[in-house]
């Protein structure tokens, strides 16, 4: 039945006007999703006192009915509500306006709701110029769907919220017993601490002892020195005859191993290496080559990868900006194509699969859109061009 049902949407025609609906335009069922969904609950209470008259003790969901209510016709409340939509989704609305056609739209939509970011979404689709009734039946049910995934979390929610209170009370009592043990140890350090002093105490009196024995050293040094004013110079003439001895016992050792080494055999001199030959560039002379899609400020780089190896260069950015019905032309007149996929629309990948599976034309399909990724595309083309 849901298949049937589906079916019977797809066969309703595309709308093929430009201009947006507006919120009083909007099917009956759609009113209670958007202004739920779109318009937050102050902004509700706000839009309510300032337009509608009420009798001072309505709840929030006797003002969402009344908004409801008036959204269905074309009446101040509704404009108010269209102008704050529109004011609040302007990003989301100039978003959606890409999608050109319904199946697009549905894409995006689908997209924008991944994402998490629903009441834009929602606004921008269901008043785009695009948007049928089977498109906006589908994009209200998934809308209830949600809702109904909300409310559970919410019930889970709760739950866990009950968990964690009972969680949170037992760690109050670990807390209250850690805090006892942190006090007593606090006591404790403060007997180390005043331990430490006492030792640090006599630390300080055992340097000044030192302190005083050093002082006395350096008197009798002085004493000493002004006693044997030559003793610093002896002491450096002794240090330098011991660094000669060494110095010649070394040379000596030296002198006797190479009066005893036996003359050794001079190697063979080491054959050349014979240079590797550099790879010969790639040549496609009078070969003309298509690049579809890739990104627009490596297209320059492209076009002279191409036309270094003798080739022309034709180049369609894949549904950019670039018309699909100028692909075919082109795909024509190519000898070679490089599709970058990952930069193109679904109908020009497509268009080219098509045209090179019909013609028996060579085509490389490079997923990364990038320079060296193109080159090497363009050097697989060229060894399997015969």
């Amino acid at each position: 039945m849901a298949d049937l049902c589906c079916a019977a949407h797809a066969a309703l025609p595309h709308t093929t006007g430009s201009r947006r609906r507006r919120l009083w335009e909007l099917g009956s069922h759609a009113h209670c999703p958007v202004v739920g969904v779109c318009v937050p609950l102050e902004r509700v209470r706000v839009l309510a006192k300032k337009l509608l008259v009420l009798q001072g003790d309505e709840d929030d969901y006797t003002l969402h009915c009344s908004l409801v209510t008036a959204a269905a016709r074309r009446n101040a409340v509704s404009e108010a509500l269209q102008k704050d939509l529109e004011q609040r989704f302007a990003l989301d609305v100039r978003s959606a306006v890409q999608a050109k056609c319904r199946d697009s739209l549905m894409i995006w939509w689908r997209n924008r709701a991944a994402q998490g970011e629903i009441a834009g979404a929602l606004w921008a689709t269901l008043t785009h110029a695009r948007c049928d009734e089977w498109l906006e039946m589908r994009v209200l049910g998934q809308v209830h769907m949600l809702q109904h995934q909300v409310g559970a979390a919410q019930r889970i929610d709760v739950a866990r919220h009950r968990e964690l209170a009972i969680e949170h009370q037992a760690l109050a009592r670990d807390y209250a017993e850690v805090q006892q043990r942190v006090t007593s140890w606090s006591f404790e350090r403060a007997r180390e601490q005043q331990a430490w002093e006492q030792e640090r105490m006599q630390l300080r009196a055992a340097q000044i002892s030192l302190q005083t024995q050093l002082a006395q050293a350096n008197e009798q040094l002085a004493h000493w020195q002004a006693v044997r004013p030559d003793l610093p110079e002896r002491e450096a003439l002794r240090e330098r005859l011991a660094e000669q001895l060494g110095r010649n016992q070394a040379l000596q050792r030296e002198v006797n191993r190479l009066a005893s080494r036996q003359p050794a055999e001079t190697a063979e001199p080491a054959a050349p290496v014979e240079e590797a030959l550099p790879d010969e560039p790639v040549k496609l002379e009078r070969r003309v080559v298509l690049c579809v899609g890739g990104r627009g400020g490596s297209v320059p780089q492209y076009r002279q990868a191409v036309e270094d190896c003798g080739a022309q260069f034709l180049h369609h950015d894949g549904g950019s900006e670039h018309k699909p019905a100028q692909l075919e032309p082109q795909l024509a007149a190519a000898d070679l194509v490089i599709c970058q996929t990952g930069c193109i629309s679904h109908d020009a990948y497509w268009r080219v699969k098509d045209h090179c599976k019909r013609h028996g034309k060579r085509c490389v399909f490079v997923e990364t859109p990038s320079r060296s990724a193109f080159e090497r595309a363009l050097t697989q083309v060229a060894m399997e061009t015969p």
